[in-house]
């Protein structure tokens, strides 16, 4: 059967990708099944309503879950005013597939407004155990699993070792992030899954 699946992540409010993330989906919306998006939409120091209002209805069903630039809080208003799905802390169905999320990037030098601890991801994870329906489930992270497509630069890992606990434990059939822009548009596997950085990407993606 399959599935088609339409990703995005990190967009920044930059109305270049925001265009080419519309013609994508006006040139493709017969035959995509769900958009997701992995968070950041928002631009730094930007408002997060205004970054989702740029995007707005896509008219195709789409799971999202904030990054490190967007408040949980924040996201979930966007998702009520533009008929998005909160994916955070959450699981649903999907033509078969069980898609769950969990946004939020980790702890940097930065402090950006939505950084968590190790600690607080598994907290949020262990809310989306033991739902891998018929080996299809299918994860979005802001954050990138530890040691895949997760390096700013070579040698260089910046992910998340809870998401990467929970990969290796539950065994996503895929898994879509972002967050490191550098290893946008990169694939990497985690204990048999697939991972999928989209950071500044809009790229179709099918699943079997």
């Amino acid at each position: 059967m399959g599935i088609r699946i339409l990703a995005f992540s990190d967009i920044h409010g930059d109305r270049v990708l925001i265009a080419r993330l519309k013609d994508n989906v006006s040139a493709s919306r017969a035959s995509i099944d769900v958009a997701v998006c992995c968070g950041d939409i928002t631009p730094a120091h930007g408002n997060t309503i205004d970054a989702a209002r740029m995007i707005g209805d896509l008219g195709i069903r789409t799971l999202v879950v904030p990054g490190n630039f967007e408040m949980p809080n924040d996201m979930r208003m966007a998702c009520k005013e533009l008929n998005w799905t909160d994916l955070h802390g959450k699981y649903i169905e999907v033509k078969g597939y069980v898609f769950a999320g969990c946004g939020g990037g980790n702890v940097s030098p930065f402090s950006t407004p939505y950084e968590l601890r190790e600690d607080q991801f598994d907290e949020l994870l262990s809310k989306l155990k033991g739902i891998n329906k018929d080996g299809r489930l299918v994860l979005l992270t802001h954050c990138p699993p530890y040691g895949v497509v997760d390096e700013p630069k070579q040698g260089m890992h910046v992910g998340s070792n809870a998401i990467a606990g929970y990969v290796i434990q539950e065994k996503p059939l895929a898994q879509f992030c972002g967050h490191i822009h550098e290893q946008g548009g990169k694939e990497g596997t985690l204990a048999g899954t697939r991972v999928i950085n989209i950071a500044r990407n809009i790229r179709i993606v099918e699943l079997p």
